[in-house]
């Protein structure tokens, strides 16, 4: 069985115009409230602008979704996330187990 490798979340770079502010919500790992809410100024110019994901508390999971929400029209133009990996994920309750490959030590 594979199991989904942990990441954590480290911030949100948008390069994007709009005339309004423009509101992200960030969902993990399916979670119908958002994990994270973010604020990106209004912008008249395509700008760049980066708000972090991990502000008050590390963000983790496996997935990761985006809602964008303004009260004008936005021009998404290039969007990036910084994540790394940190683990694996398994649920005991669900009898699921996690096993290595045989590992030659070089001992």
């Amino acid at each position: 069985m594979a199991f989904e490798r942990v990441k954590q979340f480290k911030d949100l770079t948008l390069r994007y115009q709009s005339a309004q502010t423009l509101t992200v919500q960030v969902y993990v790992n399916g979670s119908a409230a958002p994990s994270r809410t973010l604020s990106y100024p209004a912008s008249a110019t395509p700008a760049n602008y980066t708000e972090p994901l991990d502000v008050t508390g590390l963000l983790e999971g496996t997935l990761i979704r985006f809602r964008f929400e303004s009260a004008g029209i936005v021009r998404l133009l290039a969007g990036k996330v910084r994540a790394r990996p940190i683990g694996t994920y398994f649920d005991g309750a669900n009898n699921e187990v996690w096993e290595t490959t045989d590992l030659g030590l070089g001992i």
